[in-house]
């Protein structure tokens, strides 16, 4: 009988002693948990760059391709993303030959991958709006007087969205060189159209042609001594 107790008894602190060091490791795992989110932390900020940048775009419009032109002017942080407005148009001397009055503007933002070689991509990135007349409305609004109910008028008005990819290349320290491809989105609001454009004339692709000027890689961080 002694010797029964004992054993239940060995048994026991054994089962005990068992079961302690299983929940000493679960919770040893558990803290070997890993998740999405630790350890991220915010970008540093270490350079940051002014530029602005003209450009033309040999776009699909109305079908026909006729050259846009404008620019951007931007903020540069750490050489790889920029942030500002861009805006484009047909310009006063295109207006006439197909009857269309086009331009759309708004926030850019474009990421530039691995800035410091002489050639590399970047990704623009546009969302704005714009707005579009064709002959019918330029030819009404023109038959007005000064003052008359087309002085004002805008014509289609429509959000943008326009995504494309550039190749840069680094011409010296204060200038850029740039060409690429994009496609622009555009719908526009029926119940504010005076004119008789659609979706399929003002989206379409473009070829783009530009140069940056500016500063792109002023350092935030001391110079040590």
């Amino acid at each position: 009988m002694k010797k029964l107790r004992t054993l239940v008894l060995i048994s026991l602190t054994t089962m005990t002693i068992g079961a302690m060091a299983q929940q000493s490791a679960v919770v040893k795992d558990s803290s070997k948990t890993e998740y999405i989110l630790k350890g991220l932390r915010p970008v540093k900020i270490k350079q940051i760059g002014v530029y602005v940048a003209p450009e033309t775009q040999i776009s699909y419009l109305d079908g026909h391709v006729k050259p846009l032109f404008g620019g951007s002017a931007m903020i540069l942080l750490n050489q790889k993303l920029g942030i500002g407005l861009s805006g484009y148009s047909t310009g006063r001397g295109f207006r006439s030959g197909d009857g269309v009055d086009f331009r759309y503007g708004g926030v850019k933002v474009e990421y530039t991958f691995r800035p410091s070689k002489r050639f590399h991509f970047s990704v623009p990135i546009l969302l704005g709006m714009g707005s579009a007349n064709d002959r019918e409305y330029n030819d009404n609004r023109n038959s007005q007087p000064w003052g008359g109910p087309s002085r004002n008028g805008f014509g289609n008005r429509f959000f943008v969205a326009q995504g494309g990819i550039n190749l840069e290349g680094n011409l010296f320290k204060y200038a850029k060189v740039f060409v690429g491809a994009s496609y622009r989105f555009a719908g526009i609001d029926n119940r504010r159209s005076t004119s008789t454009l659609d979706y399929n004339q003002v989206s379409g692709p473009s070829v783009n042609l530009g140069l940056k000027f500016g500063l792109f890689d002023h350092s935030l961080q001391k110079k040590s001594k």
